[in-house]
């Protein structure tokens, strides 16, 4: 049996598969033309996913682990532990979205042969805008999941969360 790494790197690469054929989908029709899938686009935001999922899982395992969200009573009852849970989402939102959100322009901009002038360039123009368009998104997922999601359901909140982000991320890749 794959361990939960391996199970959320794959959901995650599948989910993300999902969301590009949509977001091409989507760009063919508001374009008014037959859908050509785009095979390259699909193999570049999936392997991207492969790539990223692992590190942001072990992440979350590390902020859970060293924050944890609930705490254990004298008479056995959890209760949340809202100091921690305002860590794990501070942190989550400032230095998990920097990271992540340069991660994914400096990739999509590598890849289209910009060098490193260009791909630093291309960060600074586009890191603020893109994360400003993801707080109004994943801070009530992480706010969620921090306070209400089991740990062990995190993972799929995320994924499903994320296949409407992919979406969002495709055709924001393309533009």
């Amino acid at each position: 049996m794959p361990s939960p790494l391996v199970n959320a790197t794959l959901q995650a690469a599948v989910l993300s598969a999902l969301s590009n054929l949509l977001a091409q989908g989507i760009k063919a029709y508001q374009k008014d033309e037959p859908l050509s899938l785009n095979l390259v686009a699909l193999g570049q935001f999936v392997f991207f996913t492969l790539l990223t999922c692992p590190p942001n899982f072990l992440w979350q395992q590390y902020l859970e682990e060293t924050f944890p969200g609930y705490v254990t009573g004298l008479d056995g009852s959890q209760s949340l532990h809202k100091i921690n849970t305002a860590k794990k989402f501070a942190l989550d939102q400032t230095i998990g979205a920097v990271v992540n959100t340069v991660a994914f322009v400096a990739f999509f901009a590598a890849l289209s042969g910009k060098d490193s002038n260009a791909i630093q360039r291309t960060v600074r123009r586009e890191t603020l805008p893109l994360m400003m368009a993801g707080w109004k998104l994943w801070p009530a997922v992480s706010f969620l999941n921090f306070t209400v999601v089991p740990m062990h359901r995190r993972i799929l909140v995320g994924s499903i969360v994320g296949l409407f982000w992919g979406i969002y991320l495709s055709l924001f890749a393309v533009s």
